[in-house]
């Protein structure tokens, strides 16, 4: 069975396709899975087992996944590697954000141009056709996990 994983900075959000776009899905009963950075292995095996149980699956063996990076890159390593042969693909998160945030630029209203993104606490900003990541930007147009798997090519 196949889902979509992103990376949050102290979560995992799984997502599965379903039809056209991706459903988001709750595991014990929470749209984020905590994930510890000092025992991310053991804390990726629990989720993969609770996720093979709550579908039904039998056994992890059924589990594959697609992975978008988060911004934290020991993380990204570290989660990417407990899940071992189960990932298909993993998404950069800079090339993702570039997509977003050139998606974003075509609403003028939401003054992405200007003020740019913010995405997990952090703000970014497209600039000469080169995505710059800097602090969280009150100004800047907020989205979350929904609005980055809405909005990137897959």
């Amino acid at each position: 069975m196949k889902f979509f994983i992103i990376i949050g900075r102290r979560a995992l959000y799984t997502y599965e396709h379903d039809g056209q776009r991706f459903e988001s899905q709750f595991i014990e009963g929470s749209k984020a899975f905590p994930i510890s950075s000092t025992n991310v292995s053991e804390d990726v095996n629990a989720y993969m087992e609770i996720l093979a149980n709550e579908k039904n699956l039998g056994t992890v063996a059924k589990l594959e996944f697609e992975v978008l990076e988060g911004s934290d890159i020991n993380l990204n390593k570290a989660i990417v590697t407990a899940f071992g042969e189960h990932i298909n693909k993993v998404y950069s998160l800079e090339n993702t954000l570039n997509t977003v945030t050139k998606k974003l630029l075509r609403d003028k209203k939401l003054m992405v141009d200007t003020y740019g993104i913010n995405y997990e606490g952090c703000a970014y900003k497209l600039e000469s056709n080169t995505l710059i990541q800097g602090e969280f930007d009150l100004l800047g147009y907020t989205i979350h996990c929904n609005d980055v798997v809405g909005l990137m090519d897959l």
